[in-house]
């Protein structure tokens, strides 16, 4: 069976282990429940997770101190951890950022919290991998490369406050460096314009527009992974309803506000470190990695990036898609104008897919009019959703080429495939490119 992620729980609290397990199974991750704090430390050798849920009690000791142990471990360094408390609190929680743990979750937890607070965590460390895998197959190519590794900012925390009344926030919050939006109308168009680590929202009596921006930035695909914290009364907006609509953290009014700071913290620390991952796989497309024409990765990457990604894939079973766009429409336009005009389409092409992509998605050229996208842990249903949506943004963009004095349309071919048990890299793209042709 193919699994979404790898996730450990740690505790000896068996109905918290009981219940999350079967939560997490339902959704098709495969989970490990361990009830010491030496079983973890010898699983999580053998079968590294992708992320540890820690829950308050632990055989062998406390879970923070054992969160501080797993986070000077090499296998587990990296390995966001989760920690679910029955009894929160501002102090715990401040130890629990201290200690580097990712988040803590509290009562209620139903099954739309727990997936909604994990999964940017599973995400996280998904970047983590693609990091770590694009790094082999650049070494396969160039054994002198140095491994490129995550920077993190020293800039100020960028956060946008989002409401009215929101003295007792910011002074919560007196490290950080704040912009003030009046309304959810307001806040769309200053989170368009510049970048922030979070964003906290105090609902009002118009708690629609409130929901309606949680969602919006969504779909949104530059405020795709901005964390949202959302304060509201409860008679108007519930939590699940809040997580439904994509919120990172919810608060019910009047609201703790050492508790608020801390989880924006949590949630601030988590988007630095993607910041922080993103601009690192970037680094990855060194000159001599990438095909010059277009930017993106060139086909000898991509034929030693591949079989490592499978291999990976296979042992973990993890899924994985990949996919192909042909655009013959290039071949059009060298016809009738040139080389030059045809390489400046297809130029724009590549750039359009790979920003419409996320960022720990390989995007290589093919062939001479032709690219490939990887999308890790992506099953097909869901990779052809991105990919069809890639398709109808570019059928319906009007290009720009030089020299060329009217506007230009391409109508792009897509194919995907998802890797099946025991399948090569060879058998994956010929199933992949043959899709483009049916």
């Amino acid at each position: 069976m193919i699994h979404l992620a790898n996730i450990m729980i740690v505790t000896d609290d068996a109905r918290l282990g009981a219940n999350s397990l079967k939560k997490l199974e339902k959704q098709r991750y495969k989970v490990r429940l361990v009830s010491s704090q030496a079983e973890a430390l010898r699983e999580s050798e053998l079968d590294r997770p992708d992320i540890i849920l820690l829950g308050d009690t632990l055989a062998g000791g406390d879970p923070i101190t054992f969160a501080r142990m797993l986070k000077s471990a090499p296998a587990t360094d990296d390995t966001p951890i989760c920690l679910v408390t029955s009894h929160p609190s501002a102090e715990l929680e401040g130890r629990a950022l201290a200690a580097g743990i990712s988040d803590v979750v509290t009562p209620p937890i139903t099954d739309t919290k727990l997936m909604a607070r994990l999964r940017p965590l599973i995400r996280l460390s998904s970047m983590q991998v693609e990091l770590q895998q694009r790094g082999i197959a650049a070494r396969s190519l160039e054994p002198s490369a140095e491994a490129v590794t995550p920077r993190q900012s020293e800039e100020p925390d960028r956060i946008l406050l989002i409401g009215r009344d929101l003295e007792t926030i910011a002074e919560h919050l007196p490290d950080a460096q704040l912009s003030m939006a009046a309304d959810p109308f307001i806040a769309e168009e200053q989170l368009e314009t510049k970048f922030y680590d979070a964003a906290i929202a105090v609902a009002d009596e118009r708690p629609d527009a409130y929901l309606d921006l949680c969602i919006q930035s969504r779909n949104n695909p530059r405020l795709f992974n901005l964390p949202l914290i959302l304060i509201a009364n409860p008679k108007q907006i519930d939590e699940d309803t809040a997580y439904d609509h994509g919120v990172s953290g919810y608060f019910t009014q009047p609201t703790d506000p050492f508790m608020l700071h801390n989880t924006a913290m949590f949630l601030v620390r988590r988007q630095r470190a993607r910041w922080a991952i993103r601009e690192a796989l970037s680094e990855t497309a060194r000159p001599a990695l990438k095909d010059p024409a277009t930017g993106v990765f060139s086909r000898a990457f991509f034929d030693s990036y591949l079989p490592i990604r499978v291999a990976y894939a296979q042992d973990l079973r993890r899924p994985l898609s990949i996919a192909f766009f042909r655009v013959p429409d290039v071949e059009n336009i060298r016809q009738r104008f040139g080389d030059e005009q045809a390489n400046h389409l297809r130029l724009q092409v590549a750039q359009w897919i790979t920003g419409l992509l996320r960022v720990e998605d390989m995007t290589a050229r093919y062939e001479e009019n032709e690219f490939c996208v990887v999308l890790p842990d992506s099953p097909r249903n869901e990779a052809s959703l991105v990919l069809n949506r890639i398709a109808g943004v570019l059928a319906y963009t009007d290009f720009a080429v030089r020299e060329v004095y009217e506007p230009v349309k391409v109508l792009v071919r897509v194919g995907s495939a998802e890797l099946q048990e025991g399948e090569s890299a060879e058998s994956l793209v010929a199933r992949a490119r043959q899709a483009v042709v049916e």
